[in-house]
């Protein structure tokens, strides 16, 4: 006789056969509910949804006090052929190391139209040719003379120490009676536009580079003429709220890595007010701060060093 499957009476050999039947729907269940949850996942992810965690979903739900921007900005529109063939052509140049053409044909294409890469390239040639030994408006020979040292060279032409020596390429303040040095003869200007989020440092009446920066929240920030009058390198931040002084480094300073501090003449009541940077670089290009111009650290860092103290700053709405 063959050898039974099942040992034992005939009571367990049913009772065991139960126990499996019922195990193997358990697991079908639980392979159905499993391919259930995969395409379900895969039909959110077509339709374009996202998984968030929790606290982010409830801030995608949150519905923000609209802020009253005052005029809209400008906005790009794609340039002519002309234009295109022009910003190619000053490009080519740049490339091919002919900053003094490059800097032409795009002083040619922004007096003409706003045209964002034009204005982004002329910003670029403008800096290298500053920093150069190409010739260009405001830059000047000065021969050293006894008696002179950086600061009083620096006040003789308005700028800076720190231009003068990055022109140079000096790196201490050590000058000798005889050499010569590059300066540029300053006539810096600020123009800070609440509209466009920007802040144009002018050279005469030319643009020589934009900036994106963050203006005050619901148009805090005033439109008036203000002038530089004190600039502080890692500033100590005031805390308007009880006054407590906030020392640079620390994650509650909202200074950033400089500080200008502008007045008005004419508005002598409108004071706290000043240029900086910050430690959010997703503020910049819209109505943020409490007041102040905010700008990226590494761009306010290169704006402290070209503009004296006494630079105009016209804010316009």
């Amino acid at each position: 006789m063959a050898k039974p499957i099942y040992a034992g009476s005939y009571n367990n050999r049913s009772g065991g056969g139960w126990k499996k039947v019922f195990i193997i729907i358990i697991l079908i269940q639980v392979v159905l509910v499993g391919a259930y949850l995969v395409w379900s996942k895969g039909k959110k992810a077509d339709d374009g949804e996202m998984d968030l965690p929790e606290p982010a979903m409830a801030e995608a739900n949150f519905e923000p006090v609209p802020l009253e921007l005052g005029p809209s900005p400008i906005i790009a529109v794609e340039a002519s052929p002309e234009v295109q063939s022009a910003i190619s052509d000053a490009r080519s140049a740049l490339d091919a190391g002919q900053l003094a053409d490059a800097k032409k044909q795009l002083d040619a294409i922004v007096a003409s139209t706003p045209d964002p890469e034009a204005i982004r390239l002329l910003g670029e040639v403008n800096m290298m040719m500053l920093k150069s030994s190409i010739p260009m408006q405001g830059k000047e020979r000065y021969s050293i003379q006894s008696g002179d040292y950086l600061q009083k060279i620096a006040k003789k032409y308005n700028t800076t120490v720190a231009l003068i020596k990055n022109m140079n390429g000096m790196q201490t303040d050590t000058i000798r009676a005889g050499a010569a040095v590059m300066v540029y003869n300053g006539d810096f200007s600020i123009r800070v536009s609440k509209g466009r989020n920007t802040l144009d440092l002018m050279a005469g009446d030319k643009l020589f580079k934009r900036y994106s920066v963050g203006t005050g929240k619901f148009g805090k920030t005033p439109a008036v003429e203000f002038k530089i009058v004190d600039k502080i390198t890692e500033p100590t931040w005031t805390r308007f709220t009880d006054g407590k002084q906030i020392e640079y480094g620390d994650s509650e300073n909202v200074l950033g890595t400089r500080w200008m501090k502008i007045v008005s003449d004419e508005h002598p009541e409108i004071t706290g007010f000043g240029i900086h940077g910050t430690w959010q670089p997703e503020s910049i290009g819209q109505q943020s701060s409490a007041g102040c111009i905010r700008m990226l650290n590494e761009d306010v860092e290169e704006l402290f060093d070209l503009v004296p103290r006494k630079t105009t700053v016209i804010i316009t709405e």
